[in-house]
């Protein structure tokens, strides 16, 4: 048996579906189910019962569950401890773009002050060149990814959900508002982000606009510099995500009917083992800040 077995255990046991189970781990159900079929075969009985309201553990599953969960962690804590020994510093290169740039240094400070083995650099990165970079090893970690665009190459750890939302300028009609429901947007101008290809959630959001607002219209940047210059100059609102703190002279809107979108950390698969320890010290720290606090209460802390 594999250890990447026993952690597939794990999240069916907390999604209690194999399709959901499947979807977080970015497999396919049919695999899922072939890996959980041969671990049956191998141990000699059976771990899941199937019925049609989920999946629950058998009396012997549960058993072997609760002995073996915390294998797959000490088995990572023991790779990083091994692969840390005889180091005096462990070089880690972060990804880091646009408005996260600030989110993602101070929370690399406050680890390396914490930890002084870890020795963190930067590489800025625009979204459509952090895969190729994670997957070339020119960044190690990818700080605050949607999730649903990860890669099935990737291992991503999901730290929390957050509100779609769009940044406007101080003294657009909406600044004063907390949040406002998609179709108020009507016969506006948004800006959106260049990503090709395009994120799941950006045309999600776009799709969904595009129903609640038939005169809307769209406005690609390739900047964030580009896009507040044209939320000032010209009052177009900029669509984005909820836990990203707007500059000075913007206000953050939430969108109320839009869905939420699942964030995380990544990095390379094989590399699991190595950087989830520190991924699990990102969350920790960003969930503590203020601006995740927020998050919490708006978008759901996992």
């Amino acid at each position: 048996m594999e250890i990447n077995q026993l952690t597939l255990l794990d999240v069916i046991v907390n999604r209690k579906s194999f399709k959901k189970a499947a979807e977080q781990c970015f497999v396919s159900t049919s695999t899922l189910t072939r890996q959980v079929t041969a671990m049956e075969a191998e141990i000699g009985f059976p771990i899941f019962e199937r019925s049609a309201s989920g999946v629950t553990l058998t009396e012997q599953g549960e058993v072997f569950y609760r002995r073996t969960q915390a294998i797959p962690k000490l088995y990572e804590s023991a790779v990083a401890s091994a692969r840390q020994t005889g180091r005096e510093t462990w070089p880690v290169r972060v990804s880091i773009f646009g408005y996260l740039r600030e989110h993602v240094t101070h929370a690399c400070a406050e680890m390396m002050e914490r930890d002084p083995t870890l020795d963190f650099s930067f590489v800025s990165c625009q979204l459509l060149e952090t895969l190729p970079a994670l997957i070339d090893w020119q960044v190690d970690i990818f700080l605050l990814t949607d999730v649903q665009d990860a890669d099935e190459r990737l291992f991503v750890l999901p730290i929390f959900r957050t509100r779609n939302c769009v940044i406007v300028s101080r003294n657009h009609p909406l600044a004063g508002r907390h949040s406002v429901r998609m179709a108020e947007l009507d016969g506006q101008t948004v800006l959106e982000n260049v990503k090709k290809p395009a994120s799941g959630n950006r045309l999600m959001l776009k799709r969904l606009l595009e129903q609640s607002c038939p005169h809307i219209a769209f406005r690609e940047y390739t900047h964030p510099d580009q896009a507040d210059a044209l939320c000032q100059v010209d009052g177009f609102p900029i669509a984005s995500l909820g836990f990203l703190e707007p500059p000075e002279g913007f206000r953050r809107v939430l969108l109320a009917d839009a869905p939420p979108v699942l964030i995380g950390a990544a990095c390379r698969r094989e590399d699991r083992p190595q950087y989830r320890p520190i991924m699990e010290r990102f969350r920790d720290i960003f969930l503590r800040s203020a601006n995740y606090a927020r998050a919490k209460e708006e978008g759901g802390i996992l």
